[in-house]
């Protein structure tokens, strides 16, 4: 259900006129997550479409190299070598997702567009999932259907990527090329050697549930003498949880709420930590992703199809080489089954920014990378990213096509059906914020050097500073 206390949160933020002071992650005065919500974007009739203005520069506010490298490589009209599309320049300006900097110089863009020169105006901005619906719930990020976006342009996406992007009147302003299922990623000789398989069928049973997951971390525990541990860190987990909960890191009424699931990842890994289930690590370390690596002591991760292709190939330690082939390394030793829970993690988004004087060109980009299911099918068999787009994926299980990094396991047949069961109507705009700082809180006390209590204490105390409109209490 989307939540309707972002319409409050609008008039408070169409007062201070200033969307910065709606960053959801980590700008000190952040007072609202919602800044000029369209006031006709509940029916689609309404919906006027934007006229193209002739820009002559497409300007791309992304985080990473991720959108800009399938844009370059899928883009049919994209010329690599003059960073044209016809008679117009494509001009990616990144900045780093830490904290809050990518959203803090994303909002001042998105304020001044209607001040900026023709050459400097926003077109299109990138949104990830733990903050898309900051953007979608204002004017900001323009109702797909005005650039001319349809619904059965969108009919091969999943539902819940569609969901993410919608207003709190069900209008869709923001479009994906990737879904982000996961499952659990396990070392196929460590599975050999402790359970005597490696085949995703059977090691499932061991990891249906969490009871099960326990009693599979002892059991790795016992039969590798404490030299492999079920999972690498503190946070491997937390995703699982976090996307199964009932109810959001932040009320209607704006205040804190720590969800039951996310009680059981705090108790289950202060659980793990001292039986020695995993190996203190944090996530992004490079202790963490030491666990991939050939001789990692790791069993297994969680992750979706971008964590395995980017993360766990670039971790397992082998080469790449001319071709874009990777060899050595842990690389081909991994499975993927389900594990305990299906689950999101992340997602990246478009969204088409009010003010772009290129609707055209922004339209265009959205239906053949989002929407084309020939250049999508493309995508994930030379990527192994898993796409926002069912007709695509079920041709790539027709077509046997299978990835290298999971020893010629389909990625596409695990995870399809993982996409169907995911729900995202939980997440608030200040889910990046509410879950760096949990993770960071509670470490001290799976370490034991502070209460649950205070660590709870701790992560409100961090999030309310960064987030003032939300209360502790």
């Amino acid at each position: 259900m989307r939540r309707k206390w972002l319409a409050v949160a609008l008039s408070m933020a169409m007062v201070v006129t200033c969307m910065t002071a709606c960053n959801n992650s980590g700008s000190s005065n952040n007072s609202s997550n919602n800044a000029g919500k369209s006031s006709n974007s509940g029916e689609s009739a309404q919906v006027e479409t934007v006229a193209d203005g002739g820009g002559k520069v497409l300007n791309i506010y992304v985080w990473n190299e991720e959108f800009s490298s399938r844009f370059e490589d899928y883009y049919p009209d994209y010329d690599k070598d003059k960073k044209m599309i016809g008679d117009v320049k494509v001009n990616f300006i990144q900045n780093a997702n830490e904290g809050s900097n990518y959203q803090d110089k994303l909002d001042k863009a998105l304020k001044d567009q209607d001040s900026a020169d023709a050459d400097k105006k926003v077109d299109i901005f990138l949104c990830e999932m733990d903050y898309v619906n900051k953007y979608t719930n204002t004017e900001f990020a323009l109702p797909v259907e005005s650039l001319g976006v349809t619904e059965d342009d969108m009919s091969n996406m999943y539902d819940y990527t569609k969901d993410a992007c919608k207003d709190d009147d069900g209008v869709i302003r923001g479009v994906s090329w990737q879904g982000c299922p996961g499952g659990f990623v396990y070392r196929r000789s460590y599975a050999k050697d402790i359970f005597g398989t490696d085949d995703p069928a059977e090691i499932q049973e061991q990891v249906s549930d969490w009871d099960k997951f326990k009693e599979a971390a002892a059991t790795i525990k016992e039969k590798s003498d404490g030299k492999i541990t079920i999972l690498s860190g503190f946070d491997d987990a937390f995703r699982v949880f976090s996307n199964n909960v009932s109810s959001g890191f932040v009320t209607e009424d704006k205040k804190l709420n720590i969800d039951a699931n996310v009680d059981k990842w705090i108790d289950m890994t202060k659980e793990f930590t001292d039986n020695g289930y995993n190996q203190k690590t944090s996530l992004w370390s490079k202790e963490w992703t030491a666990g991939m690596g050939k001789d990692g002591k790791v069993f297994g991760y969680f992750m979706p199809a971008w964590g395995i292709n980017f993360s766990m190939a670039d971790g397992s330690g082998a080469k790449k080489d001319k071709k874009g082939n990777y060899e050595g390394g842990s690389y081909g030793d991994w499975a993927l089954c389900t594990g305990p829970q299906s689950f999101n993690w992340g997602g990246s988004f478009i969204c088409g920014a009010k003010g772009t004087d290129n609707a055209d060109l922004v339209k265009d980009i959205m239906v053949k990378l989002c929407c084309d299911s020939d250049i999508m099918y493309n995508i994930s068999k030379d990527t192994q990213d898993f796409v926002n787009n069912k007709a695509s994926n079920q041709k790539l299980q027709d077509d046997g096509v299978t990835s290298d990094f999971l020893g010629g396991q389909s990625l596409v047949e695990q995870l399809s059906a993982a996409a169907d069961k995911i729900d995202c109507s939980n997440v608030t705009p200040y889910d990046q914020g509410c879950i760096e700082n949990m993770q960071a809180a509670c470490k001290d006390y799976f370490l034991g050097k502070a209460s649950k209590d205070d660590a709870i204490a701790n992560w409100k105390k961090l999030v309310t500073k960064m987030y003032p409109a939300v209360s502790a209490d």
